[in-house]
């Protein structure tokens, strides 16, 4: 859907957050807490970024964007727009749900990770469901959305830990999680670090609920498969149904940037199979699946991430 930004505002250092609103003033489709849209920019540049929308909010969708020093062009794209731009915008899509029923939500974000635990966090305040929300950035001036954390749908379940290092953020993370009621479920969103830390502390404490993640740290660098599937030097053959092109797969190289190379557009973001983005139904062969985010519902179906996962068979088909 084309969609106007109404409204930008600078919510941080190198964080801006935008309204997209439908520029016929029509409702937009309800988004669950911690679901993402699709931006697709100039120059071909496709990018997933998590709503920051309250409960029930249709009249616009919210984003919040901070622009990287090592960025593949998505982050300056967004924020070189202003209002009264226009830009393609998908349907949102959720995979990092919340669980509603959950007796307990402990929700961790890490710098620009705190975006789809807003929503989260509101939802669940807004429903009675109890929930803490902790926030970890480098120090005041890279807290975001201090308007919203201070009204009191928030407030009070919000707190604030700011300026730690490494080994600080694993301390406050093992006692935070060690201070939450039995059952509790942990949402943790942010670099690859201070996920794969909750991610550990989450597993060593005794009577926590499951752990649910989604990693804002994207690979700038150019991904680099193992040299285990397909033929025995780690090469394959990738068919597209609908072209009919045929093209080699070398090891060290992912199916993505073949089909780059050979000018066959895909949607991507990530690069390194966290994202879903660019995930394409094969047809035929067998993937070797290298992703951390398709389900195993995805994965029957035939599913399969491009940037990461490779063929176990010497070929494989896919609906392109």
């Amino acid at each position: 859907m084309k969609l106007r930004v109404t409204e930008r505002v600078v919510e941080a250092a190198d964080i801006v957050s935008l309204r997209l609103a439908d520029p016929a003033g029509g409702a937009l489709p309800a988004a669950p807490p911690g679901a993402h849209v699709v931006l697709r920019l100039a120059e071909g540049l496709a990018r997933q970024y998590s709503l920051c929308n309250g409960p029930g909010e249709t009249a616009a969708f919210q984003i919040a964007v901070k622009r990287e020093a090592a960025s593949r062009g998505g982050s300056e794209a967004v924020h070189r727009l202003a209002p009264g731009d226009a830009v393609e915008v998908s349907a949102p899509v959720d995979r990092f749900p919340l669980d509603r029923h959950a007796s307990h939500l402990v929700l961790l974000g890490g710098g620009i990770g705190i975006t789809p635990l807003l929503s989260m966090a509101a939802d669940a305040t807004h429903r009675g469901q109890p929930c803490e929300l902790h926030y970890f950035a480098r120090d005041e001036e890279n807290v975001a959305f201090r308007e919203k954390l201070s009204e009191d749908a928030l407030a009070w379940c919000t707190r604030l830990h700011l300026g730690l290092d490494a080994a600080g953020t694993g301390a406050r993370l093992g006692k935070l999680l060690k201070a939450a009621p039995a059952g509790a479920q942990v949402y943790a969103c942010g670099p690859a670090p201070f996920i794969e830390c909750a991610r550990a502390l989450t597993a060593a404490t005794a009577g926590l609920g499951e752990f649910h993640w989604e990693s804002f740290s994207p690979a700038e660098g150019e991904p680099q498969p193992a040299h285990d599937a397909g033929s025995a030097d780690g090469t394959f053959t990738v068919r597209l149904a609908r072209s009919g092109k045929v093209l080699r797969v070398e090891a060290g190289k992912s199916v993505l940037q073949v089909l780059q190379a050979n000018g066959v557009m895909v949607d991507n973001s990530c690069m390194e199979g966290t994202c879903g983005l660019c995930a394409t139904r094969v047809l035929a062969g067998i993937p070797e699946h290298r992703d951390e985010v398709l389900t195993d519902k995805e994965k029957e179906a035939g599913d399969m991430c491009l940037c990461v996962s490779r063929s176990r068979t010497e070929e494989i088909v896919l609906d392109l």
